[in-house]
């Protein structure tokens, strides 16, 4: 017997006074009967964020590496720039050096060192390699030379070469420009000392007949310290005085310094370098030589007498010395010296010029040095390493220049003049124990020995 049941579909409604839809129950029963649509669906979103999160990572990551990149190509290339104007510097200074060779400055040979001789009126190129980079540098024949100097250098992350220029106009600096300089201490422990200035240039309203005259000074009386003290003590300074940026002064209550007081000295004093073929230089002759009659000339008797052009080599140099008119004479002292009068002789064209390298330790001056017409040029001493003390007793009046950055100058008693020391000095200390006067002669900027070239100007081209 066959049965058939009629089922009515149930609908599931809400009850009375509610809302809401009817649910189909076999809809619902079929919905929950299929999980896998469920499962698909949110692996899918998953996915889709996993990917989304490795592109950002990606992303942040490909921006840092280009970053780091480009800043390792900038950081090279700066480093290269700076490089480069390094080594055109560098260039510009064995210019420098090629045009100062020694101190006191000789006539330069521009063609040595391999230089060569010039071409269109420029020396060079030379050109150098120094660690990544290499320099050429050139100058001209221009009694002050322009340099001109290129550095390049290879960016290290790449194959270009950078290139700097730079031009250096150059002027001569006058070895003094100071009554008194030194390395270390000036210690004016005298009474009356004075410094002041004057110029013994023909024609210079600050002159008596081309020597110093109280009546006509000048305040350029400089003094200066690279190093060490200044004492002033109870001097009359007419000038300024120079001290570096640690350096010091005293000055007691009748102490002045008319000038003003700078905290920038920092100059450099090279050593002495002896001529070129000093080492063959002879004795002088029995005729200029204390083994010959002393020579009675004008009413002094000197042991040397010494004429014409010539260099000599003397083992001592002891009594009184002579150099005439238009004679230019240079000594070599290799021991120690001590003469009791210096005279040179004649003015004007016609005046006699004396230079003494002091290769020995001590140099002791006794009595006056004279200097006709009072020009300091016409008298150089420059005192090498071994030069180490420089000592005017008595009534030691002096007209002339020193140089001897390693030598300790000592002054004691002065002379009766009021003109005790004409000229200029740059020596590693002063120690004035008595009474000086010191008269910086302002014709030394034009007429007096050169330090050497310089750099007036600097400029990137």
């Amino acid at each position: 017997m066959n049965y058939i049941f009629n089922l009515p579909m149930l609908s599931l409604s809400p009850s009375e006074g509610e809302r809401g839809p009817s649910i189909n129950l076999c809809h619902r029963l079929t919905y929950m009967s299929n999980p896998r649509q469920k499962w698909s669906s949110q692996s899918g979103s998953v996915l889709v964020m996993t990917l989304f999160i490795a592109f950002i990572f990606g992303f942040f990551l490909f921006y840092y590496l280009n970053l780091a990149s480009t800043q390792r190509n900038l950081m090279a290339r700066s480093q290269a720039w700076n490089s480069s104007l390094t080594l055109a510097e560098a260039g510009a200074e064995e210019a420098l050096a090629q045009l100062n060779p020694a101190v006191p400055l000789p006539v330069v040979d521009r063609t040595a060192n391999g230089w060569g001789a010039p071409s269109a009126g420029i020396y060079g190129p030379m050109n150098r390699t120094m660690g990544a980079g290499t320099y050429g540098v050139i100058y001209n024949t221009n009694k002050y030379p322009i340099i001109y100097s290129t550095g390049y250098v290879a960016v290290a992350s790449s194959s270009a070469i950078l290139s700097r220029t730079i031009r250096v106009a150059t002027t001569n600096i006058p070895l003094f420009t100071f009554a008194m300089a030194a390395e270390n201490n000036l210690n004016f422990n005298g009474n009356n000392v004075t410094t002041d200035s004057f110029n013994s240039a023909p024609g210079s309203p600050f002159n008596t007949n081309g020597y110093y005259n109280a009546s006509h000074a000048s305040t350029n009386g400089d003094i200066g310290s690279v190093s060490g003290v200044v004492n002033v003590g109870n001097a009359n300074v007419n000038g300024s005085v120079f001290l570096s940026p640690t350096g010091t002064d005293s000055i007691k209550n009748n102490g002045t310094v008319t000038g003003n007081t700078y905290y920038n000295f920092n100059p450099t004093f090279p050593n002495v370098t002896l001529p070129a073929g000093y080492t063959t230089w002879v004795s002088p002759p029995l005729w200029v030589g204390p083994l010959f009659t002393p020579t009675n000339i004008l009413g002094t008797t000197y042991n040397f007498a010494f004429y014409g052009t010539n260099d000599y080599k003397i083992s001592g140099l002891g009594g009184s010395v002579y150099v005439g008119p238009n004679a230019s004479i240079r000594l070599y002292l290799i021991n120690n010296a001590s003469p009791s009068v210096i005279r040179v002789s004649g003015t004007s064209t016609n005046a006699g010029h004396l230079t003494i390298y002091m290769d020995g330790p001590s140099f002791t001056l006794s009595g006056n040095d004279t200097i006709d017409g009072g020009n300091a040029a016409n008298l150089a001493y420059f005192g090498t390493t071994n030069n180490t003390s420089i000592t005017f007793s008595g009534n030691a009046a002096f007209t002339g220049t020193i140089y001897a950055p390693e030598a300790a100058f000592t002054l004691g008693g002065g002379g009766p003049n009021t003109y005790d020391f004409v000229g200029s000095s740059v020596t590693s200390s002063v120690t004035i124990n008595g009474h000086f006067n010191f008269h910086y002669d302002e014709n030394l900027i034009n007429a007096g020995p050169l330090r050497g070239y310089a750099a007036n100007s600097w400029r990137e081209l």
